[in-house]
């Protein structure tokens, strides 16, 4: 009886894996950069989530040379999410809950937060994990800054209550805004990325949940909201983007 039971478990996970090569052998996702590329778009609303593409146009599946839109595919496919997961690898499972991380022509981010979000973003395999994903108030706005000076910044820092507080890679930056003043802020955590003197970048900004009133000014911005991204741009006068703190 115990070498049935073994014989049926065995053949069951051989037709598992049989299976799952069979469907990467037959699954192809074809997708275009997008141009611009600075935020999620939503791509469906679900019961247990939302399902957002990140800098993708045109992306298609393809399953035995049948080609459908992404969209039509996950509306019409209950077990889509799975099948596409079927064909990346796991990457990294992050401190959140449980949030997963896949990676292969695409990536894929299943959130799964202490706080129940069950979003899932689908991007290029570039994408990187952004710390306004996984949040059910996930709006950012961007703002474009010429950077006039920096040097780093090492003085002691404290809260609203004056207590010390430490941060580490910190800058002093002089930043202008076009058709706007020069204003000097301190820029703390600045990991991964280079700021230099002369350039202008594109500011990603998600303003901290705790904050209730924040003016429009440079100072307050930086003071009141976490940076989630930050690219150099060519943009010049009226092209810069400069968008409006709050989804309107």
């Amino acid at each position: 009886m115990k070498k049935i039971v073994l014989t049926i478990l065995l053949c069951g996970i051989m037709l598992l894996v049989i299976t799952g090569c069979n469907l990467k052998n037959d699954f192809n996702i074809e997708y275009k950069n997008q141009n611009e590329c600075t935020k999620p778009k939503l791509l469906l609303s679900k019961d247990d989530g939302n399902i957002y593409t990140y800098c993708l146009e045109n992306t298609t599946i393809e399953i035995k040379d049948k080609k459908t839109e992404l969209k039509s595919y996950i509306e019409d496919n209950k077990n889509a999410i799975n099948e596409i997961i079927g064909t990346l690898n796991l990457e990294d499972t992050l401190m959140d809950g449980g949030t997963q991380i896949y990676k292969g022509d695409i990536t894929l981010i299943k959130c799964n937060t202490l706080d129940g979000n069950k979003d899932i973003y689908i991007g290029n395999n570039n994408m990187k994990f952004k710390q306004n994903f996984c949040k059910d108030n996930n709006y950012t706005f961007i703002r474009t800054y010429m950077v006039k000076y920096i040097s780093k910044y090492t003085e002691q820092q404290y809260d609203e209550d004056g207590i010390p507080v430490s941060y580490g890679n910190s800058f002093k930056v002089e930043l202008s805004e076009f058709q706007g003043e020069t204003k000097t802020v301190i820029i703390n955590n600045l990991w991964d990325i280079t700021l230099e003197k002369n350039k202008t970048y594109e500011f990603e900004f998600m303003i901290n949940e705790d904050v209730t009133n924040i003016k429009d000014e440079i100072e307050d911005i930086f003071k009141n909201s976490t940076i989630v991204g930050v690219k150099e741009t060519d943009k010049i006068g009226l092209e810069q983007i400069q968008e409006p703190m709050f989804n309107k």
